[in-house]
């Protein structure tokens, strides 16, 4: 669902250190400041995950005597390093994403074992891959609770699309590119029949797609070792997206910036990696002008990116109360309403596979099959293993890619300047 630092996620303005209060105003006697009476669980994240529309106010609702206040803030993993090592300071609920809470397994015994409040797989059970990212010690002990999928997808400008000579229909565009050279081989070809636009925005979003899809990245997942430099299907991915650049089939637009804002609506790129969650930013960045000449297909080879986990702090003073509120935010029925209402997958099978949910089509993208799309993407995801410093390294290699784009480095010299620059990063 969202954005967080291991994966360029953070938006913008989205993303600042700003509060949003659902509590009742006054003095009181609990230890978070409500009205008396009242408890109030302090919610953490680094980006909005949905829940503030009406989530909290409906659980507020049925919970008498639960308040909830919900906080953003952008340097969040940092700040709860700060906190553990101090014992105080942390939220009752902090959302981690799904590559960052590897940072943290370490230190698992500072958060609580969901599972002595219940959680298990059984009841209403989690795609099974996404569950076990979030245990450790061989599943026993549950230190997050997963929220959304990723579930890969590649929006596209139709209009562009007819101007190069492509199809439009959703399964004719997946079709072109069942592969990463093919999505490139389809770019220059674009190229080739219109100018004023790039075929895809940048490199960096297709590099963290790429790196979704194979089961080791940086890391061993045998002992946590670092192996980039050894991984040459790392390697391979990294100089495929590298030849994007090259062959001007990016446009170089940063991730996440005014600039990839601007070409998304002005019709200056005519592809953009999207999973689930991006469909709504597209939206707001593409702007209603553009409504209809956006589409949405299958990603080649498909795969996962994004997806967090909310975890509970061993601090927090209402271990109950913020353990039956995280699984009540991740329980299927709320991420059913989720996804109909703002697009986030469901980690939970019994959601993605839901007629209701394959049915939903989205106006703004040409009526694409976002529910079919979404949930078959869901169906072909398999664990990756991230490591407990991928994000440490993960910024080396995205530089990389820039400096490529830029014109300022050749791919093999931007890779092994990654490789170097990313050791040097973890010591």
């Amino acid at each position: 669902m969202h954005v967080s630092t291991h994966r360029i996620r953070i938006a913008g303005a989205a993303v600042v250190a700003a509060a949003i209060t659902f509590t009742a105003s006054g003095c009181g006697s609990s230890s978070a400041g409500g009205s008396a009476g009242t408890i109030t669980l302090k919610v953490t994240t680094q980006v909005d995950y949905g829940y503030r529309k009406s989530l909290y106010k409906e659980y507020e609702k049925t919970h008498p005597g639960i308040k909830i206040k919900e906080v953003l803030i952008d340097d969040l993993p940092k700040k709860l390093v700060t906190q553990l090592a101090a014992g105080r300071g942390a939220s009752d609920v902090v959302g981690l994403g799904d590559d960052t809470i590897t940072k943290f397994m370490p230190s698992h015994d500072k958060f609580l074992n969901l599972a002595d409040y219940g959680v298990d797989n059984v009841k209403d059970p989690w795609v099974d891959w996404a569950y076990k990212a979030g245990t450790v010690e061989n599943g026993k002990f549950v230190m997050g609770l997963r929220t959304d999928i990723g579930g890969m997808g590649i929006c596209y400008r139709t209009d562009l699309f007819k101007k190069a000579g492509l199809p439009t229909d959703p399964a004719k565009v997946a079709a072109l590119w069942p592969t990463w050279q093919k999505f490139t081989s389809v770019g220059e070809q674009f190229s080739s029949k219109v100018r004023n636009a790039s075929f895809t925005a940048n490199t960096g979003d297709v590099w963290v797609a790429m790196g979704n899809q194979i089961k080791e990245t940086f890391f061993a997942a045998s002992d946590d070792s670092f192996i980039a430099d050894k991984n040459t299907a790392l390697k391979a991915d990294f100089m495929e997206a590298a030849a994007m650049s090259v062959k001007k089939v990016s446009g170089g637009f940063p991730p996440f910036t005014p600039e990839m804002a601007n070409a998304l609506k002005n019709g200056k790129t005519a592809t953009a990696i999207c999973p689930a969650w991006k469909l709504d930013r597209t939206k707001e960045a593409s702007g209603p002008e553009n409504s209809g000449k956006w589409s949405v297909a299958a990603a080649p080879l498909g795969g996962n990116w994004g997806g967090s986990y909310l975890t509970v702090p061993k601090q927090t003073a209402h271990p109950k109360e913020a353990a039956a509120l995280a699984r009540w935010l991740t329980a299927s029925a709320q991420q059913k309403k989720l996804f109909l209402d703002a697009g986030y997958l469901s980690s939970h099978p019994s959601v993605y596979n839901d007629p209701t949910v394959q049915a939903k089509k989205d106006p703004y993208f040409s009526d694409a099959p976002t529910g079919k799309i979404f949930a078959q993407a869901a169906d072909a995801m398999k664990p990756i293993y991230r490591g407990t410093k991928d994000s440490d390294v993960q910024s080396a290699f995205m530089n990389a890619l820039l400096r490529v784009e830029q014109g300022k480095q050749q791919p093999e010299a931007a890779w092994a300047q990654a490789v170097s620059d990313a050791k040097k990063a973890i010591g």
